[in-house]
């Protein structure tokens, strides 16, 4: 991961007011409808949380027992709250799309991969938090 691009590539696009993180939230409900019942009607209190949350993110990409923790609990509330795992590959399509958009010219293909590849990192943490599926098999 290049963490550099990551850091550099999020000073480009976070907004004030927590404007990258709405935007996201605008574009996952306009092309996943079926998720906007999860939440509640104003979003800016979880644009606010999830904005953090890729700065914690970020803050702390050389501590893996950190990252493995903290998203692992993350994953185990998410799925108590009926996030499924196709779920997540739509968060990072819609937060890279957010990204591009504000990005501009500004933003490079090298950007969006390097974001693809960290939220589908941070993705499989949280999924590795998902409790354990009785599979049937013995």
């Amino acid at each position: 991961m290049n963490k550099d691009l990551l850091h550099h590539s999020l000073s480009i696009v976070d907004l004030p007011d927590d404007g990258l993180t709405v935007r996201f939230y605008d574009i996952l409900f306009e092309r996943y409808p079926g998720v906007k019942p999860m939440f509640s009607r104003d979003t800016r209190q979880q644009a606010s949380m999830l904005r953090t949350a890729i700065v914690s993110v970020l803050d702390h990409l050389d501590d893996e027992k950190w990252l493995a923790s903290t998203l692992g609990s993350l994953g185990a509330r998410h799925a108590t709250m009926g996030v499924t795992e196709p779920m997540y590959a739509a968060v990072t399509e819609c937060m890279v799309a957010a990204m591009s958009e504000i990005g501009g010219d500004d933003w490079t293909p090298e950007m969006s991969r390097e974001w693809t590849g960290a939220l589908n990192a941070v993705a499989g943490l949280m999924l590795a938090g998902y409790p354990a599926r009785d599979t049937g098999a013995a």
